[in-house]
């Protein structure tokens, strides 16, 4: 198959690097938005099904189902944690906030098409990609820096923390109540 850009050209370099820039941004936070939400999985998972038999096929009868979204879970696990473990909320009162944040920048960074514009490429930025996406009827854009990135994958490091410790804490509950 002939390339289109070639890959020497000066475009063809410029784009090289936005391409690996973008990668750098995306994939690390794309991986933690998909361990996150595997913790909110779990959690949600536990509560219903204490033993592994019920567990697995609850998780993949149920959990697994394509039309269950990420907003749809993060819904349950707040509903959940409402109902019966509200001493967790108010132990980690912005955990559904934070999750929702985490959601909407998922689907940012995973749906939005990258700027490779001519306008942003004359600016040769090496820290920083662009996102366009569409809202409300209008094109839209998005900055993303590497700095910004790195303070994002720490706050997913906390959030981590946070699922892990409700996820041990729901099993432990869940645990004595048998």
């Amino acid at each position: 198959m002939a390339e289109i850009i070639d890959k020497n050209s000066g475009l063809g370099r410029q784009l090289g690097q936005l391409f690996e820039l973008a990668k750098q941004i995306r994939a690390p936070f794309l991986e933690q938005a998909i361990y996150i939400e595997g913790l909110v999985e779990d959690i949600i998972s536990r509560h219903f099904c204490p033993d592994e038999d019920r567990f697995n096929l609850f998780f993949s009868l149920i959990i697994n189902r394509t039309d269950l979204t990420f907003s749809s879970k993060i819904d349950i696990l707040e509903r959940l944690i409402r109902l019966r473990y509200a001493d967790l909320l108010d132990k980690y009162p912005k955990l559904i906030d934070e999750l929702t944040k985490l959601r909407k920048f998922r689907n940012r960074i995973a749906h939005a098409i990258l700027d490779s514009s001519d306008a942003f490429l004359a600016k040769k930025f090496t820290d920083r990609i662009q996102l366009i996406y569409y809202e409300d009827g209008q094109t839209k854009q998005q900055i993303v820096t590497v700095a910004e990135n790195k303070e994002r994958l720490r706050a997913c490091s906390r959030l981590v923390q946070t699922l892990v410790d409700i996820q041990k804490e729901v099993v432990n509950r869940v645990s004595a109540n048998k």
